[in-house]
């Protein structure tokens, strides 16, 4: 076995490298090398403590001084005064309610006056005579008469206005047999007549005529008869007479009563009435009327009765006619 190998000695002699002293020279920005941080403050946990225990005492602080505004806040006020707020109170409430309730009452009746003024007082509801309307005056009824009436309430409210004394006071003018009056607001008025036609004249002792209507009631004076009315002859004094005589007319059919010219009636049993260019018809009574006008319109249309003289129905089963 060989021995080991010895290394081989340096043939010449070491070289020594000297060190330079100069600061070392700028890294190139490739070669930048990072900034050392800056050590962390040392920690303090006592104090951190200290802190904590200041912040709780104000946090208590704080908390107690609101708790006491409270209790200042809410406390009870002694009997005595705690009883003289409910009476004002009270007082209060009540002077309210008395205000709002005649408050109230102040102006229903404020309304109330308003509305008493323009119904009885303002002229938004007087009478104005030219704004009435009238109709039915008929052949009798004085037009003048109704105006002049009208016309003297004038002015009047229309909602006390009494239609039934109106009404009555119409009544009263000749040839008035009645009248229906209604409001026409805010201002007029509807007056609807129904006259009094005359139905005969009837002949006064002295002269002239009385015209009456269907009931016998004087309806107008005439000198002379008019000639689209019969003539009546009755006794002056016995109404009961022109009332039967007035019921004959009412009896008969109209296409008749046009042609009578005129009526005699000593009594209510003896009526009797001449025909135009016809007979004297003797009537009798005003009992069985329809029978005897039916009698009577049979025997003028034959050859007989109507050159008669005479046409006697009062028996209406056994008529007679005869010549004078």
């Amino acid at each position: 076995m060989s021995a080991p190998r010895r290394p081989d000695r340096p043939t010449s002699a070491p070289q020594w490298e000297r060190v330079s002293t100069a600061p070392p020279t700028a890294q190139t920005p490739t070669q930048r090398t990072p900034r050392p941080r800056p050590p962390a403050p040392p920690k303090a946990p006592q104090r951190r403590a200290e802190t904590g225990l200041a912040d709780a005492a104000k946090g208590s602080v704080s908390a107690l001084t609101v708790a006491l505004g409270r209790a200042r806040a809410t406390v009870v006020p002694p009997v005595s005064e705690r009883k003289d707020e409910r009476e004002a109170e009270r007082r209060k409430a009540k002077r309210r309610r008395f205000a709002i309730v005649w408050g109230r009452r102040a102006g229903y009746a404020l309304v109330a006056g308003a509305a008493v003024w323009l119904v009885l007082l303002s002229p938004v509801f007087a009478l104005d005579p030219h704004k009435v309307q009238v109709s039915g005056y008929g052949t009798v009824v004085d037009p003048e008469e109704v105006r002049t009436l009208v016309d003297s309430d004038e002015g009047e409210s229309l909602a006390t206005l009494s239609l039934g004394q109106l009404t009555s006071q119409l009544k009263d003018i000749p040839g008035v047999r009645e009248a229906h009056v209604e409001r026409a607001w805010p201002d007029g008025l509807v007056i609807t007549l129904e006259s009094r036609e005359p139905a005969a004249a009837v002949h006064q002792w002295g002269g002239g005529y009385i015209l009456v209507d269907d009931e016998g009631v004087q309806v107008g004076r005439a000198a002379t008869a008019p000639k689209e009315l019969p003539t009546l002859a009755v006794p002056a004094d016995n109404p009961k007479v022109l009332t039967a005589a007035l019921g004959v007319i009412n009896a008969l059919p109209p296409e008749l009563r046009d042609r009578v010219d005129s009526i005699s009636a000593p009594t209510v049993d003896s009526v009797s009435f001449t025909l135009n260019k016809g007979p004297t018809v003797e009537w009798g009574s005003a009992e069985d009327s329809e029978l005897k006008v039916k009698v009577l319109q049979v025997l003028l249309t034959s050859k007989k009765a109507r050159w008669s003289d005479v046409v006697d129905v009062s028996a209406p089963t056994l008529p007679i006619t005869r010549n004078n």
